[in-house]
């Protein structure tokens, strides 16, 4: 039987249009700088290959951080820490942690300086490892025990600290166990007047996981899958922002 003109040529247009839709996908992706081309070229392993990212988990030793009925910052931070270092370790970063151990940096010099010779020895590991970023890790805590949930600040004048907190603080207020109950975190990352920030050269941030004296934020921080949770949105802001800067 004839298959009918107007049918035939229709079927050759479909073909022909499939056609130039494929060469022109295929054009675009071998043109230098494209989104394609990056999607195509930079996995997340790629991304942070050659990259040095300094993790500082918050006091430790004699310095327990902030507190609530025998629950200590400095063990939080610590978990949370190795748990990121291993996520970035990978997918191909290098790790340099100012902490393994539940150790403080302040060379047991006498109380009066301790705290300040602590700060000065952390910003001296990010200062002389050239790192690309670091990611300092706390505990929050306020007289209202209704306050809850994650925040993070950043230099003032830092554009690309203030452009990796808020990549990070978008991927936090989305953490699975607020969401299940409904909970809008909805918080933007902040500017902080905090030494390590200031003193530190490159790029980075100060992230309070969450607040010690809400009694939910207390059972959460606690909890190893939520830490898993909180390391792992880490992560994947950390390649967000790395990724951006291609």
């Amino acid at each position: 039987m004839k298959i009918p003109t107007s049918y035939t040529f229709m079927e050759k247009k479909r073909t022909y249009s499939i056609f130039a839709f494929i060469i022109t996908i295929l054009i675009f992706a071998l043109l230098p700088s494209n989104p394609i081309k990056k999607a195509m070229s930079f996995s997340r392993y790629k991304i942070l290959k050659n990259k040095v990212i300094v993790i500082d988990p918050g006091h430790g030793g004699i310095d327990g951080g902030t507190n609530f009925e025998g629950i200590l910052e400095k063990n939080i931070n610590l978990e949370i820490g190795l748990k990121l270092k291993e996520k970035l370790e990978k997918r191909g970063g290098t790790v340099i942690m100012t902490r393994e151990t539940d150790d403080s940096l302040d060379n047991n010099v006498n109380s009066r300086n301790r705290h300040r010779e602590d700060l000065n020895n952390r910003v001296k590991i990010i200062n002389d490892s050239e790192a690309d970023i670091f990611i300092s890790i706390h505990v929050n805590y306020i007289k209202n025990p209704k306050k809850l949930g994650p925040i993070v600040f950043y230099h003032e004048e830092s554009e690309e600290g203030k452009d990796l907190a808020e990549k990070i603080q978008t991927n936090l207020n989305k953490l699975s166990a607020y969401e299940k109950m409904d909970i809008n975190i909805g918080y933007s990352s902040t500017p902080g007047n905090y030494f390590i920030l200031f003193n530190s050269i490159p790029p980075g941030v100060i992230i309070e996981t969450g607040f010690i004296s809400n009694e939910l934020d207390r059972k959460l921080l606690l909890d190893s899958d939520h830490q898993n949770e909180i390391a792992e949105r880490i992560s994947k802001s950390i390649i967000e922002f790395f990724y951006s800067q291609f």
